[in-house]
């Protein structure tokens, strides 16, 4: 009798389960349909598809973000138009560049200067990847070592930075750990996707730390196409700040404009190059999802997406030479 009513209580879970599984991928398929109808309505470019975030649950969406912003105060340092022109790594001609496949020039030689796209998962960590992928690509551009650039350490900057944890962080504040502390090889604390301890990185990490010199801010609550286009050519990879709205899970190819769907948070991320000859012309991006996600990891978004509500570029920082 016990085992006949255990095998009903098992039918009877799998049953509820199944049903809730039911209604869950068909609350997806109609969220995707919604979305694909609204990029089509508006005519904006660009491809909405199933992707490894979008089959997540509504939480473990969120969790992907985790991007907390603080105004900067009066004394943090901002950079002016004429420093940007002056200094640059490269020129503004030719209206599109990206440091995936730079062409080289007198100072620079050509190559790839943006490490491998890593998956923050179910961690609010995305202001620790934007920093540390900023810190990666500074790295490569000025030759701060003599053997080839490790990954480096997100969980450090995580588990003893004081910038934020899984429940998110500040991008300002991870910047001047970078700048004051620096950050290790990923072998000295690999990624964990949960808060950690710092007596758990390896001994003595602060000796072999990456550093920049300094930092500052590209924008703050009015960027400008022209302004962060300078900041790219003059610094390299830019970290920067932008709203998710649920269309933005199912990105897959194109140039994203918002189309449709709920504020889900802020997020952090790497600008890496940008086009002026597409249609429309737009910004080269590098995200904290894996390449499960978007192009490979990366994605297009339009250079109007500075005024829409997506506000895609507010807070952008450089990391720059002295």
């Amino acid at each position: 009798m016990f085992k006949k009513k255990l095998f009903r209580l098992g039918m009877a879970l799998i049953c509820v389960f199944s049903v809730l599984f039911l209604v869950n991928a068909l609350s997806f398929a109609d969220e995707l349909g919604d979305i694909q109808a609204a990029i089509k309505a508006k005519g904006v470019k660009w491809n909405a598809e199933k992707t490894s975030v979008s089959r997540l649950s509504p939480e473990e969406r969120k969790m992907r973000l985790g991007l907390i912003l603080h105004a900067p105060a009066p004394e943090e340092e901002a950079l002016t138009n004429q420093e940007a022109v002056s200094s640059g790594l490269t020129s503004l001609s030719g209206g599109s560049l990206d440091w995936r496949t730079y062409a080289g020039n007198l100072s620079i030689p050509p190559g790839n200067y943006v490490t491998p796209v890593k998956d923050q998962g179910n961690c609010g960590s995305c202001w620790a990847f934007a920093t540390t992928a900023a810190l990666e690509s500074y790295a490569l551009l000025h030759s701060l070592n003599s053997y080839p650039l490790d990954d480096l350490s997100e969980q450090v900057l995580i588990s003893c930075g004081r910038s934020g944890s899984c429940r998110g962080g500040y991008i300002d504040s991870a910047s001047d750990f970078i700048h004051n502390t620096g950050l290790p090889s990923e072998s000295c604390y690999p990624y964990m996707a949960s808060n950690g301890k710092c007596k758990n990185a390896c001994l003595n990490w602060g000796q072999n730390a990456y550093k920049i010199a300094n930092w500052a801010w590209v924008a703050t609550t009015t960027p400008t196409v022209d302004a962060i286009k300078s900041a790219l050519n003059t610094y390299g990879p830019l970290v920067t700040t932008m709203n998710v709205y649920t269309d933005f899970f199912y990105y897959k190819s194109g140039v994203y404009q918002y189309a449709s769907g709920k504020y889900q948070g802020g997020h952090a991320i790497l600008i890496v190059g940008y086009d002026d000859s597409g249609s429309p012309p737009y910004f080269i991006v590098k995200n904290s999802w894996g390449t499960g996600w978007g192009d490979s990891g990366y994605f297009k978004i339009a250079q109007s997406e500075l005024s829409s509500k997506v506000l895609f570029g507010q807070w952008t920082i450089a990391y720059k030479l002295l």
